[in-house]
């Protein structure tokens, strides 16, 4: 009984010894992502997009939209 415990808890200590690394093979390889811009409604203008980006966040604010009533 003994000599069966022992050689549960050893087979259980060399298992946790033997930890397979978990680090990325290779970099990932998927596909480029777009720039939020270059759909069609901006067509690749960053400047325009950012001045839609910054007219919709002032509606963002209660304070704005109260006056604005």
């Amino acid at each position: 009984m003994r000599s069966i415990l022992l050689a549960i808890v050893a087979a259980a200590f060399l298992a946790a010894c033997n930890e397979i690394p978990q680090d990325a093979a290779k970099p990932y390889a998927g596909k480029e992502d777009t720039k939020p811009y270059a759909g069609d409604r901006f067509k690749g203008d960053k400047a325009k997009y950012e001045q839609a980006l910054a007219e919709r966040a002032k509606f963002q604010d209660e304070t704005n939209r109260a006056i604005k009533k």
